[in-house]
């Protein structure tokens, strides 16, 4: 991961598509670029959004859950999110419209390259765009520690363990298999 230019929002909106193998985010004005994510990863984030998208389908207030698109976290700031959900009833963009507000419900999987930048940068930044909770996932545990108010100590879930959000009634996600 490194910083590649200094732009404005306008000027990463209108960035033709990254090559691939590559992903770019804006922080601060800064464009990020980042490798791909390894395949635990996006095996990862695959079980999470699957399991949201069916607990979501299930239900007439469920919502709507996202994969990777670029997200609105601030002034010159613009992330790409690993999954999100975004409740019931809230205004939303048209699905071709970029870039989206940050959604209720916030999923970052952990790449070795950008494990960090994930839990001290996008975190913070995420909650203070309005997200109600942030995941941030491990796939080595795995492990998911839940970042749901400023202050409160964050809840983790290990082996063992299975997921729940007060935003999601009745969700439940085991852990141990997010990694199979």
């Amino acid at each position: 991961m490194h910083v590649a230019a200094r732009m404005t929002r306008e000027e990463y909106l209108a960035l033709p598509e990254p090559p691939r193998g590559v992903r770019f985010e804006l922080l601060d004005g800064e464009l990020v670029t980042m490798n791909d994510p390894l395949a635990i990863h996006q095996i990862v984030a695959g079980r999470i959004y699957a399991a949201l998208l069916a607990w979501s389908d299930s239900r007439s207030d469920g919502g709507r859950v996202l994969l990777p698109v670029d997200t609105d976290v601030g002034p010159d700031t613009i992330f790409g999110p690993d999954v999100q959900w975004f409740a019931a009833g809230r205004p939303l963009p048209s699905p071709r419209e970029r870039p989206w507000p940050v959604g209720d419900l916030v999923v970052e999987v952990a790449s070795p390259s950008t494990a960090r930048y994930d839990a001290l940068v996008k975190a913070g930044r995420y909650a203070d765009a309005g997200a109600r909770e942030v995941w941030l996932v491990d796939p080595a545990g795995p492990t998911v520690r839940a970042l749901r108010s400023a202050g409160q100590a964050p809840v983790v879930f290990g082996a063992g363990a299975v997921v729940t959000s007060p935003l999601l009634p009745g969700f439940v996600l085991p852990v141990d298999g997010l990694d199979r």
